[in-house]
């Protein structure tokens, strides 16, 4: 006679009990095994929350939740994901080391710039953009409003410098108002 009233969860919960030990052990010889886990955890984090928990880097996430550490191959693809990330920063510093500060505060002027990147912006009135871009002289030119310019793109505008600023280091130079835009040649 068994004194347990439902077998088949009592059966379950042992085996989540031993997994979770299982998972407790690999997780506390990964990270003696690896000096660098608590780095690689944060990051895989990171990349998993700006991916939605989705595609690889929630695939890596999920293995240190489920099984307790991530394998030999998918700790060095983390640390080759890390370092490229810190090679192309390495980069953009080298990069924009150089810009400088582009025409007078207050002044409006004709800007011929190649948007680098762009980013969106939702909020309670709708969505707003930052148009990332160089000059010719590679100096950093910042646009934030309503236009979006896509990357690669060539803008010609009028517009007037709001300010000079600078960003982790970066000297920018953030203009506003655009007008007369042409984008790849062609009206906007």
């Amino acid at each position: 006679m068994s004194y347990i009233e439902n077998e088949d969860a009592y059966q379950r919960a042992i085996a989540r009990r031993i997994r979770g030990n299982a998972n407790k052990t690999r997780y506390k010889k990964w990270l003696e095994e690896n000096p660098d886990a608590d780095e690689l955890e944060t990051y895989i984090n990171c990349k998993s929350y700006d991916n939605g928990h989705q595609g690889f880097w929630g695939d890596m996430k999920e293995a240190i939740h489920k099984w307790g550490a991530l394998t030999e191959g998918q700790t060095k693809a983390v640390r080759k994901s890390i370092e490229g990330d810190a090679k192309r920063r390495a980069e953009w510093a080298a990069r924009d080391a150089g810009s400088q500060h582009v025409g007078v505060v207050g002044e409006r002027q004709e800007w011929r710039l190649t948007v680098s990147h762009t980013i969106c912006f939702y909020h309670d009135f709708g969505h707003s953009y930052i148009n990332l871009c160089r000059d010719a002289d590679e100096n950093v030119v910042v646009y934030k409003g309503s236009q979006c310019w896509a990357k690669g793109a060539e803008v010609v505008c009028m517009a007037k410098v709001k300010e000079h600023g600078e960003r982790d280091g970066v000297k920018q130079t953030i203009i506003q108002r655009p007008t007369k835009v042409t984008v790849n040649g062609e009206a906007y």
